[in-house]
């Protein structure tokens, strides 16, 4: 950010531009960024586009509300404009009308100054503020701006910019976005519209071309590949929770293709795979011939599932982990009332099981699951902290395949876990 500031001011403007493109990238939500991209545009139009970024940001921002207005006052009255002639395209078969302008070549686009808001401030948020506020200076632009530029759409609402409290007793250069133009230069061109840009579902961070990974949370944000998903690392959690969050408040029967892809790709990112298959169901059901989202599908969908069993949360999250890297599906009970619930929902193919839980220890649990006629042939491994032969007794006694004690090598229980799974006794 410093350096893009030092670039404007010298006025090496597409240095300036590039360097706040990537820093807008990295930090989508600074309004000052977003502030210098307005105030170095090259046409009302990507103005616009950026006073929106200052705005989602910080909507009680009323100097970047007004600006706004004024940009697209200038767009509108440009686009009311009686139209001149067609150097480009026009039907050369007709003769000229006499007197009309010969004109072949379009008027050359008039770049905008590097204009900044003031650098080196200790916030981000509300850098326009009223003249009324405390220890601001108000700069007005030049009387004298040519009709229809950006200057004197905004000569009637002055850039307020406050005074950094260290700065009170040095003057320090200010300027303003869209400084005015010389005096007789033509009208300020409008540019097309900026090109369509790439949103982070997650962070929101923002690039001019799509990425597979959002540089900001690290999120793999392309549903394709799911080894590429699952191997990602880094993923920043808070973001990416937060967002998911944010999905989860619409109502299941109401959310779109693009919030249930987003839902089932922030889980995936997270790897919870399980998390994220109902998103991934309800997706394909609005969208049946999208093969790369059913690849995904049924790649989950053909996974082992292990019920996961054990009152501390640690130890739940860190099997969570192992297991869902080594592509097995997993659930998860605080509790054996919780457990006997989940084995009503649905039969996993194994259970890995706490002994010592309250209310109802893992011995009382796994003799449970046995009596069961749908669930008794499932494999059930014991997780105790105690390594003695009369708990390694009881369990058989109580029915469980194997007892793994902690804290367990994941290598050796991945391989206990794959023995059964394949059919072993």
């Amino acid at each position: 950010m410093r350096e893009a500031v030092t670039a404007a001011k010298v006025g090496n403007k597409a240095a300036a531009r590039q360097l706040l493109r990537q820093a807008s990238v990295h930090n989508p939500n600074n309004e000052l960024v977003w502030l210098w991209r307005a105030s170095l545009s090259e046409s009302p139009k990507e103005a616009i586009f950026y006073l929106g970024e200052v705005l989602r940001i910080n909507p009680q921002n009323q100097k970047a509300a007004a600006w706004l207005e004024k940009c697209k006052g200038v767009t509108g009255a440009a686009a009311q404009a009686p139209e001149g002639p067609k150097p480009v395209g026009q039907n050369l078969s007709q003769p000229p009308a006499p007197g009309a302008n010969h004109t072949t070549g379009a008027p050359a686009r008039q770049s905008v100054p590097a204009g900044a808001f003031e650098a080196g401030q200790a916030h981000t948020h509300g850098v326009l503020k009223t003249a009324e506020s405390v220890g601001t200076t108000t700069i007005r632009p030049a009387e004298q701006a040519p009709a229809g530029s950006m200057a004197s759409a905004r000569a009637a609402d002055p850039v307020v910019i406050p005074k950094p409290a260290e700065a009170a007793t040095r003057p320090r250069p200010s300027v303003i976005p869209f400084a005015p133009a010389s005096k007789g230069s033509p009208a300020l061109a409008l540019d097309p519209e900026p090109q369509p840009r790439w949103r982070c579902p997650f962070c929101q961070a923002s690039s001019e071309s799509a990425l597979r990974r959002c540089p900001n949370c690290r999120a793999v944000t392309v549903l394709e590949d799911l080894k590429e998903i699952e191997k990602n690392e880094g993923v920043q959690e808070k973001l990416v929770r937060d967002s998911l969050a944010r999905y989860e408040a619409t109502p299941a029967d109401k959310r779109s293709f693009e919030q249930n892809v987003s839902l089932a790709l922030g889980h995936l990112n997270l790897r919870e795979a399980t998390a994220a298959l109902p998103h991934l169901k309800a997706a394909s059901a609005q969208k049946r011939n999208d093969w790369a989202l059913n690849g995904v599908l049924d790649q989950i969908q053909w996974r082992k599932v292990i019920l996961v069993v054990d009152d501390s949360l640690t130890i739940r999250k860190a099997l969570s982990s192992i297991l869902e890297k080594n592509d097995y599906r997993v659930v998860t009970a605080e509790d054996g009332s919780h457990a006997l619930a989940k084995l009503n929902e649905a039969v996993p193919d194994l259970v890995l099981l706490d002994i010592t839980m309250p209310w109802m220890d893992g011995y009382e649990v796994c003799k449970a699951i046995k009596q069961r006629a749908l669930t008794r042939k499932v494999p059930v491994i014991m997780l105790s902290g105690k390594d003695g032969l009369f708990d390694k007794v009881r369990g058989r006694l109580a029915g469980c395949n194997d007892y793994v004690t902690k804290p367990f090598d994941p290598d050796a229980l991945l391989k206990t876990i794959k023995k059964y799974l394949s059919g072993g006794a």
